[in-house]
């Protein structure tokens, strides 16, 4: 008797022990369709993962750098875009299988598909059926073996609607705590019948679910919005927007989305975080530049350096003291206002003789409409306008050498390529709207009669052709003062975006809600 309760005491000091060892931290789950370029500390995988096309890439990657330097136990899981990284690492097929063969994967889940294997972007091919390709593996294989590696203790953060949909009912009917962010209110209602292999009928309770003649929808965003603890957003104006139906008379918001949110913000639940540029996005870490640079430079002379390269390599006209105003924005009709640039790009270089135009941004999905006119817009201009399809280095040397970055957004939940613009030392125009109402702020000079220098850029208010042109001819304006006026500000407005978009300050915004889901109780 008296050995038997020894043996029942060991194996209650051993429960006590897995249980003390499996409950002592918390791990985090970034669920994202797309990433920037992954920190070491994430593992030997991740040299040869970025599938960036937006700023929700780079926000993933800065999240990533930001806790495992801080300990915390981050996972991410992103779809296997083996073209993509082929490509982006120069690899052929066998040396690509070779690294996932060879190489432990560590915090890097990679949904493997064949589905996925010619896609340069999680949105090309039929995005629905990568969607659920995509969220059927992470409830079926890759939350369960996270959770288990951490004693069930597991926080997911999932990014907008391609992972949300099932994944976010899974974890809710798991206990599994969800921090949802909207980077876009875009949505995928994908039909119930493309998630064969999960049981859809456990999580019905938990779905957000419409019908239609094909038959049931589960709404993505909608479902990821429902089911979340919290729901983060990525711009304080536009969560006022959505709140106060700012769009009503608009149908780019989701109803099913925007009332989401209202219910979510009726518990206390929504916040916004704006985004932060990550550091290996500063000119003087960045890569692909011809010369890096910092605000303690001459940058003038290091835009203008950058500036001759990028011309050569787009076949710009060579012109080290032309004004480059810049567009590194997808070409998206429905949000970014590509045909009001359509409509005045020839028009305003011939109008202002020392501006060139430059555009790197691919079409939305399979759609290559708007590829096809800006091509034809850039081959007519002599010279004056150029387009490029995207790709990383010539984005980023864009960004050196523009004078001005801009767009023309219907709305915009945060945008990015205004913070970029403005760490690179060129002003930022833009609609205002959203996230540029956040962050752009319009110029004041002491040489037009202000008490002091302000101010990263310009706004318009109306989505037309006219408003469009008022701000880049605002923008030009500017660019036309002397060197010293411009070097000075230019200056100002890099150390001041430093100050005011730090990464640091991000992570730590997520960081205390991750806490907060966590019971309070720190994560590393």
């Amino acid at each position: 008797m008296e050995e038997k309760g020894v043996r029942a005491n060991d194996r209650r000091s051993h429960r006590r022990k897995y249980i003390m060892q499996n409950h002592q931290k918390t791990a985090v789950l970034l669920i994202a369709p797309e990433t920037g370029q992954l920190p070491d500390e994430m593992g030997p995988l991740a040299h040869f993962i970025s599938g960036k096309s937006g700023g929700l890439g780079e926000v993933i990657a800065a999240l990533c750098e930001g806790l495992t330097q801080r300990g915390v136990d981050c996972h991410i899981a992103t779809p296997n875009l083996k073209k993509r990284f082929k490509q982006e690492n120069c690899l052929d097929e066998d040396q690509w299988h070779n690294i996932l063969d060879t190489i432990n994967p560590d915090r890097i889940h990679l949904v493997k598909s064949s589905i996925y294997d010619d896609l340069a972007s999680p949105y090309e091919g039929d995005p629905l059926l990568n969607a659920a390709e995509f969220q059927k593996a992470l409830v079926n294989h890759v939350i369960t073996d996270i959770r288990a590696r951490h004693g069930g203790n597991l926080i997911i953060h999932s990014h907008d609607w391609m992972a949300g949909g099932v994944i976010t009912a899974y974890a809710r009917s798991r206990g599994c705590p969800v921090l949802h962010t909207l980077h876009n209110v875009h949505t995928g209602n994908i039909p119930v019948n493309l998630f064969f292999g999960v049981d859809t009928d456990s999580l019905s309770n938990y779905l957000y679910l419409s019908g239609n003649n094909g038959g049931a929808v589960v709404d993505s965003q909608a479902t990821a919005i429902k089911n979340a603890s919290m729901v983060s957003i990525v711009g304080q104006r536009f969560l006022g927007e959505i709140v106060d139906d700012h769009f009503a008379d608009q149908a780019f918001i989701p109803p099913n989305v925007s009332r989401e949110v209202r219910i979510k913000c009726s518990h206390d639940a929504v916040f916004a975080i704006i985004n932060a540029p990550a550091r290996c996005m500063y000119p003087e870490h960045c890569r692909g530049l011809f010369r890096r640079y910092s605000a303690n430079d001459d940058v003038i002379a290091a835009k203008r350096e950058n500036l001759v390269a990028f011309q050569k390599r787009t076949g710009l006209n060579v012109n080290p003291e032309a004004i480059l105003l810049y567009w590194p924005s997808r070409l998206d009709p429905s949000q970014k206002g590509i045909e009001l640039f359509e409509a005045i790009a020839h028009r305003f270089v011939v109008a202002h003789d020392d501006v060139q135009i430059a555009i790197v941004g691919n079409g939305v999905g399979n759609d290559r409409t708007h590829e096809e006119i800006c091509g034809r817009i850039a081959c007519s201009s002599g010279g004056r306008i150029t387009y490029q399809r995207f790709s990383d280095p010539l984005c980023m040397l864009g960004f050196a050498a523009a004078s001005d970055v801009f767009g023309a957004s219907l709305y915009e939940p945060c945008g990015q390529i205004d913070q970029v613009g403005n760490l690179f030392g060129a002003t930022a125009t833009n609609r205002d709207t959203g996230g540029y109402h956040d962050k752009i702020h319009e110029m004041t000079l002491t040489e037009d009669g202000a008490p002091k220098d302000s101010g990263n850029g310009f706004l318009f208010r109306d989505y037309d052709t006219g408003g469009l042109w008022y701000g880049m001819e605002k923008s030009v304006r500017f660019h036309r003062f002397s060197p010293e006026i411009r070097e000075r500000n230019l200056k100002r407005i890099m150390r001041e975006t430093r100050k005011i978009h730090n990464v640091e300050l991000m992570i730590e915004k997520y960081l205390a809600a991750y806490e907060q889901l966590n019971g309070g109780i720190p994560l590393a």
